[in-house]
């Protein structure tokens, strides 16, 4: 999954319905891309909760969903996380922006990484690297077997520039 048009291909062949998502640097691009696609349906939402609202009600309808936000989005949007997406047991796939990385050369991102991975350690999902997996055959798609298996949301974390993602 080195690009853009290879992630939104991977989406459409794991039957990936719907993505929800809210802008990032990181994700603007293949944002675009989404709109312009017509295998997968792009809906832009205003903020984090919406788009795991979304994601929920797809889920919960049997079809797969993708979320696009960033990390500290992803913070914000915890109630909805816990008492929604958790609760209810609704299994789909969150992208999050991991900023403040290594690779992140912001200094403003930095408190959101450590933010974001203090939250993680506590909650525990089950998330994976985009560094470590970005060449994994079928990646989308067994992220949300896994989903599905543990019937709760998995996360995979760009923790590292996208490639062209």
């Amino acid at each position: 999954m080195g690009d853009r048009s290879t992630f939104i291909t991977q989406c459409h062949e794991a039957n990936v319905h719907v993505v929800a998502s809210v802008p990032d640097g990181y994700l603007v691009p293949l944002i675009r891309d989404l709109d312009n696609d017509n295998r997968i349906r792009h809906i832009a939402a205003a903020r984090e909760e919406e788009c795991l609202g979304i994601a929920a009600g797809v889920a919960m309808a049997g079809r797969r969903a993708v979320v696009l936000v960033q990390n500290v989005g992803f913070l914000n949007s915890l109630g909805c996380y816990a008492t929604l997406c958790v609760n209810y047991k609704t299994p789909f796939l969150i992208v999050v922006s991991h900023r403040g990385n290594f690779y992140d050369k912001n200094r403003y991102d930095v408190l959101k990484y450590q933010y974001f991975n203090a939250v993680n350690s506590a909650i525990n999902p089950f998330a994976v690297s985009w560094r470590d997996f970005r060449g994994e055959a079928g990646l989308v798609s067994n992220l949300l077997e896994r989903a599905e298996v543990a019937q709760e949301p998995a996360l995979l974390l760009l923790d590292m520039p996208p490639d062209g993602l």
